[in-house]
């Protein structure tokens, strides 16, 4: 049975896949911090929306949620996909993303780090 965080970070990682922007904008806080290791880092909400508008060309085909994990204001949760857009073949990668919730009771992620290895 999900818990009510598990229960948002499949909603979170489906919501990447769909495009559902919106709802992602909705689950993090104003000074939500993404760490994407070796590549960059997006600061703040407005930096978030502007990072998944650049994404808007690259199409999940599959996705995969291997474990969700929380404890407290920590959870993680790791998996597979392939990613592609209009103009390139799918490539598959596997994921961790590491979160920092802003509290218990009604939880909003403040932060996420996110570890992504091309298969």
């Amino acid at each position: 049975m999900e818990n009510k965080k598990e229960k948002l970070l499949v909603q979170f990682s489906k919501a990447f896949v769909n495009g559902d922007h919106q709802f992602m904008l909705n689950q993090v806080t104003e000074d939500f911090h993404w760490i994407m290791i070796g590549k960059k880092e997006i600061k703040g909400k407005a930096q978030f929306a502007d990072a998944l508008k650049d994404m808007k060309n690259c199409v999940t085909s599959e996705l995969e949620l291997v474990d969700v994990i929380t404890h407290g204001k920590k959870a993680c949760v790791n998996g597979n996909m392939k990613v592609g857009s209009p103009k390139a073949e799918d490539q598959s990668f596997s994921f961790c993303d590491v979160y920092e919730f802003s509290s218990f009771k009604e939880p909003k992620i403040k932060r996420m780090t996110s570890y992504l290895i091309e298969r």
